[in-house]
């Protein structure tokens, strides 16, 4: 069985479940794969945030402290562009180099954001990123540039919300070529293990 993992590096509900997907996944080993389905966020928005923009993701982010433990920062980067599609396309490129998921990526990514306060749109902090999962920093400046990951990630973008939840994170389970979705929203790990371990044996 495949499980694809319907997140985003700027969404802060899959980060509240970024530790309950890597506790599933390990706890699943040899039995599901997990895979990343990039979800997109704010694609469009081109401007800064806002001050009410500001104040309503903070809002969002206790909720998700409070339901997950999560850690957050509580602070917006100045100037920053809510717009996901530079971290995806780094996402994509180091998946594509590695040749599979980069959970472990995609996490940091989300750390550097909502822990650490941090502008994942800047493209020096993407590729420095990298460099600590062994992947040279020139992968993600190439990909960050690349009109045909750009096409793909776009693609992927409007896969995610294909399958019935406008919601991210999202679960997703392929078996015999057949996709359904699983589950929307959030999902601690041990909930998230039981849905999968349930559809393996029905």
């Amino acid at each position: 069985m495949k499980v694809l993992i319907a997140t985003d590096p700027m969404c802060s509900w899959c980060w509240g479940m970024s530790s309950s997907v890597e506790e599933a996944a390990a706890a699943l080993r040899g039995v599901a794969k997990f895979e990343i389905l990039l979800g997109g966020v704010n694609t469009a928005t081109t401007q800064p945030l806002g001050d009410y923009g500001r104040r309503y993701l903070i809002h969002v982010w206790r909720e998700v402290r409070d339901t997950t433990g999560q850690h957050f920062a509580f602070v917006v980067p100045e100037g920053m562009v809510y717009n996901s599609t530079g971290p995806c396309l780094a996402v994509a490129a180091v998946r594509r180099e590695l040749g599979h998921s980069p959970f472990g990526y995609l996490h940091r990514l989300q750390q550097l954001f909502f822990s650490e306060a941090r502008d994942i749109n800047d493209a020096e902090l993407l590729a420095g990123a990298a460099t600590d999962f062994g992947i040279a920093a020139d992968v993600v400046h190439r990909g960050l540039k690349d009109p045909a990951l750009a096409d793909m990630v776009r693609g992927e973008f409007a896969l995610a919300r294909s399958y019935g939840t406008s919601a991210l994170p999202s679960v997703i389970v392929e078996q015999e070529g057949q996709r359904t979705l699983l589950a929307g929203g959030y999902a601690d790990a041990a909930m998230l293990e039981s849905l999968i371990r349930a559809r393996l044996a029905s």
